[in-house]
């Protein structure tokens, strides 16, 4: 089984290509970052100007699977940048699904809690989408393009952590917290996390049963930003005083947040076979690990 990685050298990209562990055959592409991983091809390609090497590759490689994990993370970049945002989420999503049909490639792409309206919280796979921000709404485009082919996959996640600096909101978090800063986190905008690991194992649990449709791979907590940073400073034994409330309305946003966009996570236990963790079990493995190196 030969797996193409667009964004390899992205935090869900290259977690990927680093926990494979000889799984699969790898072949990633990067933009800026080189990898260097063994037994990993790599290849440089800055979509869209590159899209006929992107072409080219997956014409001679001749991939079983093309995993996206490629996209702006930052919510109100894309607010601020719909041409941008519309032409890597949508444009070129339409783009990789043609070339990906021609070739008999599966495509798994990364989708997010964000094209839900927030309302209600603890969406299953079966609720109609209904995005509030930019953001949303060029992934659900996205999934709605990858989801004519009925072999494809998305994968809805959120709030992806790990004790790594491109992982802003918790690397934010133990900085300033081991450094005896304040901070100040939002109470009201509630979302499902999800540690890296239960991602990556969802993934490669997706190509070995050979699933298809949409899937919500997130662990099994909701949580405010607030109690997440709490639930941080308690385990690495930070001092949680330190953590101060604020609302979203308080902070400098551009794009609208749904207030709760937490996932159901059902389905992916039932099917995936994959742990899902608690929030507590997520940050306590993180630690294990830090302490390890």
């Amino acid at each position: 089984m030969k797996l193409l990685v667009l964004g390899g050298s992205g935090l869900i990209g290259n977690s990927l290509l680093e926990m494979n562990d000889n799984r699969f055959e790898i072949i990633a592409t990067f933009n800026k970052n080189k990898i260097d991983i063994p037994k990993i091809s790599s290849f440089q390609c800055s979509l869209p100007q590159d899209f006929d090497k992107l072409e080219k590759i997956v014409k001679n490689e001749k991939p079983d699977i093309l995993v996206n994990a490629m996209g702006y993370s930052n919510i109100d970049f894309c607010e601020l940048n719909k041409e941008k945002s519309h032409l890597l989420h949508v444009k070129i999503s339409e783009k990789i699904s043609d070339i990906a049909l021609k070739s008999n490639t599966r495509i798994i792409f990364l989708s997010s809690d964000y094209v839900f309206d927030g309302l209600k919280g603890n969406y299953t796979e079966m609720d109609i989408p209904n995005p509030v921000n930019y953001y949303g709404q060029t992934k659900f485009e996205a999934e709605k393009i990858v989801l004519k082919n009925k072999n494809n996959v998305v994968l809805r996640t959120s709030v992806i952590y790990d004790l790594d600096v491109r992982v802003r909101f918790f690397n934010y978090v133990v900085e300033n917290l081991k450094n005896n800063k304040k901070i100040k986190v939002t109470n009201d905008v509630f979302n499902s996390v999800t540690l890296i690991d239960s991602l990556i194992h969802s993934v490669f649990s997706i190509i070995e049963k050979d699933k298809t449709g949409i899937f919500h791979t997130v662990d099994s907590t909701c949580v405010n930003r607030f109690d997440f940073s709490k639930c941080i400073a308690k385990i690495f034994n930070f001092d949680e005083k330190l953590i101060q409330e604020t609302s979203i309305n308080d902070m400098n946003v551009v794009a609208k947040r749904p207030q709760n966009a937490c996932l159901d996570n059902s389905k992916a236990k039932k099917e995936l076979d994959v742990k899902f963790r608690t929030l507590e079990e997520g940050i306590k493995h993180i630690l294990t690990k830090s302490n390890q190196k």
